[in-house]
């Protein structure tokens, strides 16, 4: 079977048939060995950056509860030293007011103290200074009226 053109650029004859044949075959083969572990290769290849998208995505989750955990954390702590910073502060106040105030009993027993020994000196620094007195006026009244005075 044989047409024969020779006015057209290709001719349709049974090599026609057998390229486009051999042409089918090559193409089978190309897909088998080439494309389908190509495409099988980038649909894996798509699947793991996938997985690694979803990976990141949730690791910027966690990492964000993460940072939203240790500010709680964060806050909590400082409010916890707060009341013990106030806690601590208020137990020295009261501490201080108790030591003032052993301090004013202590001064005020030695102040009782110090003037019952001032007030026993000077009793005991009149009860001679009269004697003193007593003696040196019988002295002076005995030189002055020339006479000896019996006590």
């Amino acid at each position: 079977m044989e047409i024969i053109a020779t006015n057209a650029l290709i001719s349709i004859n049974a090599t026609f048939a057998v390229q486009l044949i051999s042409f089918l075959i090559f193409l089978y083969i190309m897909n088998r060995i080439m494309f389908r572990p190509l495409r099988s290769t980038m649909e894996q290849r798509d699947i793991y950056i996938d997985r690694v998208k979803e990976e990141i995505r949730s690791g910027k989750e966690k990492l964000e509860n993460l940072a939203e955990e240790l500010d709680a954390q964060r806050a909590r702590v400082v409010r916890e030293a707060d009341r013990a910073a106030k806690s601590l502060e208020s137990e020295g106040d009261r501490q201080a007011a108790e030591l003032i105030e052993q301090a004013r009993q202590q001064i005020t027993s030695l102040r009782s103290e110090t003037e019952a020994r001032v007030v026993d000196q000077v009793k005991q620094a009149r009860k001679a200074i009269a004697e003193e007195v007593e003696a040196v006026t019988v002295a002076v009244m005995e030189k002055v009226l020339h006479r000896r005075l019996s006590s």
